[in-house]
């Protein structure tokens, strides 16, 4: 929320309310000021309490605020993913890696998220240093309230996070599942990037993360029309079987079925996924 100090501000005004009486019992008035003019973060719990004490809630600040609209790419970094265009990928991360290491400015590593991990997953090779996976997972495991915003950021996050990190952070979205369970955008969030999740620990070869977390996820009652995320969730325990015994029938007979109801498109990806920890498992036998 580290570029939303000033729109705070504005709503702190709005309600004629004094730094002094927002800030009161929760940080101090120099660290609120420098957060209003932008030059600071904020923790996320700090956030949440300076938002109630201008009477405003978490959705609400982030619908004002449009944050989501952090996410927006430039159009031709948008067509460079669907085409898998590696130098304009490469270069725009690059560029803004070199912005955020000059700055410190959270939202250049944020906002290049997306590109870093589909880099990872096309050249194998993570742009990121140490520093940087520490920093996103930091902001990502102290998170109490999961706004669209912060659960779109760890849906971009789970190949690049080191695999305890991203455990973590799974378990602790799960463990909130109530706070944007009635949202539709969010639970399609919510599901896939926790998939996704799953996936990477497979890739990763850490089967009991992946198992724990599918365990968590198939505890969740989904709504009749996300029926393609039951699939979805057997799959991955199929693919975890696999990994397991080397039988790949039971995960093949998945993709008869999502054809069989005309869900081609979904059985492609999925597919394109087994095939992936295919190679990878047995080029490590």
């Amino acid at each position: 929320m580290f570029k939303y100090g000033s729109f705070y501000k504005d709503l702190r005004k709005e309600q004629e309310i004094t730094q002094t009486e927002a800030c009161q019992g929760i940080c101090s008035i120099s660290k609120l000021s420098r957060w209003e003019n932008n030059q600071v973060e904020v923790e996320f719990s700090t956030a949440i309490a300076l938002l109630k004490r201008i009477n405003i809630t978490l959705d609400e600040f982030t619908e004002r605020a449009n944050i989501e609209a952090e996410f927006e790419l430039p159009d031709e970094i948008v067509t460079a993913i669907k085409d898998e265009d590696v130098p304009v990928l490469r270069k725009y991360a690059q560029d803004h890696l070199a912005k955020y290491h000059a700055s410190k400015n959270i939202l250049e590593l944020k906002n290049i998220m997306l590109v870093c991990n589909k880099l990872l997953l096309i050249e194998g090779k993570n742009y990121l240093t140490t520093a940087d996976i520490q920093r996103i997972g930091s902001y990502l495991l102290h998170n109490t309230v999961w706004s669209k915003y912060n659960i779109t950021l760890f849906a971009n996050s789970p190949f690049l996070l080191n695999s305890e990190i991203g455990f973590k952070i799974a378990m602790r979205i799960v463990h909130n599942f109530d706070q944007v369970s009635d949202l539709t955008d969010n639970l399609t969030i919510f599901m896939g990037g926790l998939s996704d999740t799953v996936i990477a620990f497979i890739f990763k070869k850490k089967l009991d993360y992946a198992q724990q977390l599918l365990d968590e996820l198939r505890k969740i009652e989904l709504p009749p029309h996300f029926m393609f995320f039951d699939l979805t969730l057997t799959f991955l325990q199929r693919g975890i079987d696999y990994c397991q015994t080397g039988n790949e029938q039971p995960v093949l007979a998945i993709f008869n079925n999502l054809i069989q109801l005309n869900c081609s498109r979904h059985a492609q990806k999925l597919l394109e996924a087994f095939k992936d920890v295919k190679q990878i498992w047995e080029d490590n036998e």
